[in-house]
């Protein structure tokens, strides 16, 4: 019999969380040949990414097939705010083998109370934010004090950069891939044409993509690429990294297809592209500015240069983390190169004046693509996250039946 995981999806930030679920689930599917629930509370975000169309909401029909969104092998479902206990759904869900909650989302009260009177083994896992900070390693993998009843454990699952974690997300043919795409010069010539720029002005462009959360930073930015004597080819997928760009070149309502140019600039408004479009898209560009989770770790398989937006927090300790994963991903840098992408790193993430640290960066391009191939490399050695997660269940299943 195949087995079944369900998956808890809230989407908190647009599409970090329900980006690196839906990878999840369809790898799962594919390459797992598991049979895969995901409960997702936005049905708008999901949208985005899975082209059948959402069925509306109907909080009776929760349980009815009318109800259920396929794609990819994956059954979706509508997680409803809040959940109304309904005996045979909580039921169904709490027969599943494994149960994640994706980034300390909260199962449903009376879902936990299903899974009391559960009677076979039952894997219930927090999937973590993933971190590059050393206690990562330290608590991976333990039990929750949470366990609500012996046949049920739960475990903190943490995603990471090193052995004794999670690792990360990566699909079998993912690397394979990305050396197709940039062995593909016509990929990269029709990423240009979409710019309209004459052959003698799009000689040899630097290609970069922007995906970042709003940061005084982008203007300073923009005025670098600017004055650059090489023309520079932005592309930026519509969505909120778009408002920054709007007020740069002071108009609104930018739409995918619109192109602005100012010197040696052009942006490239995209429409919302697939996974695997994006994916395309990182591995054809010189330099990637990146956000969040799910694009931060594509575009490391990307083994392009890049730099990382990481998601603001209050009190800061969001640079705390960004220094943890600086310290791995630095490492056998030359000094000039490190000290660059420390520089613009740090400003970039704290809305700081970027024009110069960019210039200082940009010569620097040619060490970080050579040091992006040896660090794609080195995670690629570890086990993806989704094999990990089946390796773990399967030992789960051997505890469980000694």
């Amino acid at each position: 019999m195949t087995a079944r995981w369900t998956i808890f999806c809230s989407i908190i930030d647009n599409f970090g969380d329900i980006g690196v679920c839906w990878r999840l689930a369809r790898q799962l599917v594919n390459e797992h040949r598991l049979e895969v629930e995901l409960w997702v509370d936005d049905w708008p975000a999901l949208s985005g990414f899975v082209s059948a169309q959402c069925p509306a909401f109907d909080e009776a029909a929760l349980l009815s097939s009318s109800h259920i969104l396929w794609a990819d092998g994956v059954c979706i479902r509508q997680w409803p705010r809040p959940w109304k206990s309904q005996f045979l759904l909580d039921q169904h869900i709490a027969v599943s083998d494994v149960i994640i909650e994706a980034f300390g989302c909260e199962l449903p009260d009376a879902v936990k109370q299903a899974l009391v009177d559960v009677s076979k083994p039952l894997l219930w896992l927090n999937l973590e934010y993933l971190s590059a900070e050393t206690w990562v390693k330290d608590c991976h993998g333990l039990s929750s004090p949470q366990n609500v009843s012996r046949l049920v454990k739960k475990i903190f699952f943490f995603p990471g950069f090193e052995q004794g974690t999670g690792g990360l997300l990566r699909e079998t043919d993912l690397i394979n891939k990305h050396a197709h795409w940039q062995q593909q010069a016509d990929l990269r010539q029709q990423l240009i044409q979409l710019a309209g720029l004459k052959p003698v002005a799009c000689d040899n462009p630097l290609l970069v993509s922007l995906f970042s959360y709003h940061t005084p930073a982008l203007t300073t930015w923009l005025d670098a690429l600017v004055e650059q004597q090489q023309p520079v080819i932005c592309f930026v997928p519509v969505g909120k990294s778009l408002d920054g760009i709007q007020s740069y070149f002071s108009t609104s309502q930018l739409v995918a297809g619109n192109v602005l140019s100012r010197g040696a600039l052009t942006v490239v408004v995209l429409p919302f592209r697939s996974q695997e479009e994006y994916d395309c898209l990182l591995s054809l560009c010189d330099f990637n500015l990146v956000r969040g989770e799910d694009s931060f770790v594509r575009a490391q398989w990307a083994a392009r240069p890049m730099i990382w937006h990481i998601y603001p927090q209050d009190d800061g300790v969001h640079m705390l983390k960004l220094q943890a994963f600086e310290q791995l991903y630095l490492q056998g840098l030359e000094n000039d190169v490190r000290k660059a992408w420390h520089a613009f790193s740090n400003g970039w993430n704290q809305g700081e004046d970027c024009r110069e640290l960019w210039h200082h960066l940009r010569p620097q391009l040619s060490g970080l693509q050579s040091h992006a191939r040896k660090w794609q490399k080195k995670l690629a050695v570890m086990p993806d996250l989704a094999t990990n997660l089946v390796n773990f269940e399967t030992l789960f299943k051997l505890s469980a039946h000694p």
